[in-house]
């Protein structure tokens, strides 16, 4: 918007000079001040586009048509350093070798970068070699590294100080199995929350390996003493009030799972009980044998009984002496005797009923092992 400029409507010094007797008129004074006050409402209205209340430049009033070509402003967006191009003198920005760099002098490239027409920006050629510990949290801003800015496995151990990571900077499900390495985060690096995940003491467990796995111990009964490399088991045995016993020392020693199957404590439902189990199915018990030898109370009796029919055939001979003992005989003269033998033969039938009963004396051993696969026992030491 132009100004209107002031146009000058009479010259009141040459009107009394002329008359010296008469009055100004009003009508031109009017229409004199009336031409000051346009030219001014005009001005104030353009001062106003440049000048804010407060006295300082207009906010948002100047722009790059403001500046002399001389100027200037910012630079153009980056691209490669190419030979062959026209580049303007801090304006032109280009990468070269990861290097950002703005030019500080007007040319045309030639076969190769001229470092001396170049002022470097920045340098992003990633380091060689990331001093171990260098990187803390400090040094992070939150949130500024993504996960998917990171490549599986490639942030090791000895890149991070001690205690660079705090839970702070991990968001929540942020940390997944792909971006761990393996055996990156063991048991050892768990600290306490490690038997949040598996707690101590559980098992016995099977176990298909020669080895211990990390952070579990053998269930073979074994004493658990003060120098032990699971305190924390140790002390829950304790606190448990020695279930699996103890070595007269204060010492616990770990359930035994050596050749058993497990079974629970039977908390009254009497279903595992003394007079079988040979002991009280309670936390730690132990009782049953490989072989159950039977003794003679411990089976039944046995009873026979049956009929039998048929016919019985008798043969054979047999000899009598018929005499008189006396001392008179015939013609008054000693003992009289007589020997003769006598055939019998004949046959008869019927029926025959046999009724008994047996023991059976035991001392025979037999098997009692249910069908069992054989492996390590190991307990969750920590």
């Amino acid at each position: 918007m132009s100004s209107t400029p002031y146009n000058r409507q009479n010259s009141f010094a040459l009107f009394s000079a002329e008359n010296p007797s008469k009055q100004q008129s009003g009508t031109d004074l009017d229409a004199e001040f009336n031409a000051v006050k346009l030219a001014m409402d005009d001005t104030q209205q353009n001062l106003a586009k440049i000048q804010d209340d407060d006295g300082a430049l207009k906010r948002g009033s100047v722009g790059k048509a403001q500046f002399d070509s001389s100027v200037s402003l910012g630079f153009r967006a980056p691209a490669q350093w190419a030979s062959g191009v026209s580049y303007d003198a801090n304006i032109s920005t280009v990468f070269r070798n990861s290097i950002f760099y703005i030019a500080n002098t007007t040319h045309t490239s030639g076969a190769s970068l001229e470092p001396e027409k170049w002022d470097e920006i920045a340098d992003f050629t990633a380091a060689a070699a990331i001093p171990d510990g260098s990187i803390t949290s400090v040094k992070l801003a939150a949130g500024a590294v993504a996960g998917d800015k990171l490549a599986d496995g490639v942030v090791a151990n000895a890149k991070l100080a001690t205690g660079s990571v705090a839970t702070n900077k991990l968001a929540d499900g942020s940390v997944i199995t792909q971006k761990l390495a393996d055996a990156a985060v063991s048991f050892s690096k768990l600290g306490a929350d490690a038997d949040h995940i598996i707690p101590a003491g559980l098992g016995p467990l099977p176990w298909s390996l020669p080895t211990l796995p990390s952070g579990w111990d053998w269930a073979d009964g074994g004493v658990l003493l003060t120098s032990t490399a699971f305190p924390t088991l140790r002390q829950s045995l304790i606190d448990a009030g020695f279930p699996h016993g103890q070595d007269g020392s204060g010492n616990p020693k770990k359930p035994d799972g050596r050749g058993r199957v497990m079974a629970g404590a039977d908390g009254g439902a009497n279903r595992l009980t003394s007079s079988y189990l040979g002991s009280s199915a309670v936390l730690g018990a132990a009782g049953g044998a490989e072989s159950v030898t039977l003794s003679a109370a411990q089976m039944a009796p046995l009873n026979i009984s049956g009929t039998t029919s048929g016919s019985l055939a008798v043969s054979g001979s047999a000899s009598a002496v018929v005499g008189d003992s006396g001392g008179g005989g015939i013609g008054g003269g000693g003992n009289f005797g007589h020997q003769q033998t006598i055939g019998v033969a004949g046959s008869t039938s019927g029926s025959l009923s046999v009724s008994g009963s047996t023991t059976n004396a035991g001392g025979q051993a037999h098997k009692n092992v249910q069908p069992t696969l054989v492996c390590n026992m190991i307990i969750k030491a920590h």
